[in-house]
């Protein structure tokens, strides 16, 4: 019996240092690995004992820290934190340590070369067989680049919603389903009424029911195109109508989808006002310059049937006399008066012209031009002119623009360019029409020299309100162009001719 005691006393005691020696050699393995892995982790770690004195630190933890292992054993790893990060960092931790709590901190380290690095520490308890801790475990991730990244994102996030908001514009951004998710300032000064926004409400919240309506199918149309697009919308507010371009764009997601719609509004009432006067104002200017030529033209009749007809007629009844048996004192004073009547004819007859030639009225436009030219010829500049022969069928008010720029180009070449000759060519191009005045004179630098400014105007302003377009080439040395286009009426039924290249290559 005591043998067999004794036997079975030896079975389990054998038995018990087998599994303790076991045990040992799980714990050897644990720990082994847990170096061996600890040695890899792109994260510190670190291990104290149940009094907080650090026993055992990685390698990530020397990089991050720039001390080594033996310099941060016990407390020397204090040395690395940054000196206004030290008390409230061995504070906190102390804490941890007396109340067996986990330990979580972000502070700043200062490497040897003086370089900072914000990390996260944290740390949890090791529970012993009996339940008490027997030190500590922990991490520490090195958030550098992450806090910095943050930092920049925080710093765009501000910068980019004091552009928005300090915009003359208001700036808003709603989902797909029309819920706002931000406005800026200037929306809200324009729409008092949303002073109390929300973000996931929508513009029935904020707008009359057809406004908003309005809003989403415009809302709708950037989502189905997936462009962008621009807008005029009105809006009744307390002032009455507003008027609004808005720019709206979609917003992609990362699949591609769009995700949102942003848009832009700016308040254009007063700028559509003022279209609309200058409409009106251009619309009064082009009947005063109908009135204007309307009136020369009934003043040149008037001179022409009236005063010169009794000039003509005052001088072939004093030449008349010539033939009659009279003293020489009165031959002579006759013919004086002949003299000066014929040369009052003639300048009346010049200042007719140039008011309203009497050839754009009664012959047209072509003999109208081939008197301007004869004219400027006369006065010591050749003008070479070319033009399409269906040019009288044009209608009459288009002529009398034609003519005027013509007159007011080849006046600005006369007085201002000292060329030796100037071409013309008036062609239909088209739908439209096309004065060009060229030049080989001196020449001018169209962007700085104002020297030739209030015939160009006036060449520009009748090319605006008649709805066509002045440019101007001109180099110092080698002359100017003027090229003036104008469209012809809708309705307009003269056939466009061809245009010989070698006719515009002449110019």
């Amino acid at each position: 019996m005591t043998g067999w005691i004794i036997a079975a006393w030896a079975v389990s005691t054998a038995v018990l240092l087998a599994l303790l020696l076991q045990t040992r050699r799980q714990l050897v393995f644990s720990r082994e690995s847990f170096v061996a892995l600890s040695k890899r982790a792109p994260v510190g770690f670190y291990e104290t004992d149940a009094a907080g004195q650090c026993s055992f630190v990685n390698d990530t933890w020397c990089e991050i820290s720039g001390l080594s292992i033996s310099q941060s054993l016990g407390t020397g790893w204090v040395r690395a934190v940054h000196p206004d990060d030290q008390l409230a960092a061995l504070a906190a931790w102390e804490g941890s340590v007396h109340s067996q709590k986990p330990y979580l901190n972000e502070l700043r380290l200062v490497r040897p070369d003086g370089s900072l690095r914000q990390v996260l520490v944290s740390g949890r308890p090791i529970e012993s067989d009996r339940g008490r801790a027997s030190g500590f475990i922990g991490t520490v991730l090195d958030v550098t680049e992450l806090r910095r990244a943050q930092q920049q994102a925080r710093e765009k996030e501000s910068l980019l919603q004091t552009l928005v908001d300090h915009s003359s514009a208001a700036i808003y951004l709603k989902d797909t389903a029309g819920r706002y998710l931000l406005i800026n300032r200037r929306h809200v000064e324009l729409w008092p009424q949303m002073k109390d926004f929300r973000p996931g409400t929508t513009v029935f919240d904020w707008f009359p029911e057809e406004t908003a309506r309005s809003f989403l199918a415009s809302d709708h149309e950037v989502v189905e195109s997936r462009q962008t697009k621009t807008f005029e919308e009105v809006v009744t507010a307390n002032e009455g109508k507003r008027t609004y371009l808005s720019v709206k764009f979609p917003v992609f997601g990362e699949d591609g989808e769009v995700v949102a719609v942003g848009g832009i509004s700016a308040d254009v009432t007063e700028l559509e006002q003022a279209h609309q006067a200058l409409a009106e104002r251009e619309k009064l200017l082009r009947s005063l310059i109908e009135v204007q030529e309307n009136e020369r033209q009934l003043l040149c009749h008037e001179f022409h049937d009236g005063l010169i007809q009794y000039a003509v007629g005052s001088k072939m009844l004093l030449e008349s006399l010539r033939n009659e048996n009279v003293s020489t004192v009165c031959a002579d004073a006759v013919g004086s008066v002949i003299d000066c009547l014929a040369k009052g004819i003639e300048e009346g007859r010049r200042v007719i012209r140039g008011i309203r030639p009497a050839a754009l009225d009664d012959l047209g436009l072509r003999a109208a031009l081939d008197d301007l030219a004869n004219d400027l010829g006369e006065s010591g500049m050749p003008v070479t002119l070319r033009f399409d022969p269906g040019i009288d069928s044009i209608p009459s008010s288009l002529q009398t623009t034609v003519y005027r720029v013509a007159q007011e180009s080849l006046t600005n070449a006369r007085k201002h360019s000292d060329s030796d000759r100037v071409c013309l060519m008036v062609l239909r191009v088209g739908s439209r029409i096309e004065v060009t005045a060229r030049d080989f004179g001196r020449g001018f630098d169209p962007q700085g020299d104002t020297g030739h400014g209030f015939g160009l105007i006036g060449i520009r302003e009748r090319a605006r309100l008649a709805g066509g377009e002045c440019r101007v080439e001109s180099e110092q040395g080698r002359g100017t162009t003027v090229t003036v286009e104008l469209p012809l009426p809708d309705d307009d039924n003269t056939p466009s001719l061809p245009v010989d290249e070698a006719t515009r290559r002449a110019l």
